[in-house]
């Protein structure tokens, strides 16, 4: 009987835990969501900075804070860039923007095209304005 009670009791704490575990789920952001209606949600980071409006809409980050995904939308910026700081994948959805290498090499992106800015880049960012999907990635930012 004793031998029964005990499978008992640690077949329910086992059960107990995996109820306890958490179910982790893809994260959709819905057409909808893309043509604009995400910047409209009360976890949007609305600024003005030097006169140029910003949207920040935060999708997903990682437990680790290395890794985060989301959309932007910017209006008209000037913008010079040392040692940028993490790796960045831009999915432009409407607008465009043209990055200068400071060795003067230049890359245009415009609505629909996608570009990757390594960590460490420097250059200047010029834009009439854009809406972006974005993926980062800083390893310094995982906890070791």
């Amino acid at each position: 009987m004793r031998i029964f009670v005990a499978l008992s009791t640690v077949a329910a704490a086992v059960a107990c835990a995996h109820a306890q575990a958490e179910v982790i789920k893809p994260v959709k952001v819905t057409r909808p969501e893309i043509n604009g209606a995400i910047f409209q949600r009360k976890d949007a980071v609305h600024e003005n900075k030097d006169g140029n409006a910003t949207t920040d809409v935060v999708t997903f980050t990682s437990k680790d804070s290395g890794y985060q995904t989301g959309l932007y939308k910017s209006g008209p910026l000037h913008e010079v860039d040392k040692d940028y700081p993490y790796n960045e994948f831009l999915y432009f959805i409407s607008g465009g923007v043209t990055l200068t290498s400071t060795d003067g090499s230049v890359v245009t992106v415009h609505a629909g095209e996608a570009v990757t800015i390594p960590r460490g880049w420097s250059g200047t960012f010029d834009t009439k304005g854009y809406t972006k999907l974005y993926v980062t990635y800083n390893p310094d930012d995982v906890k070791k």
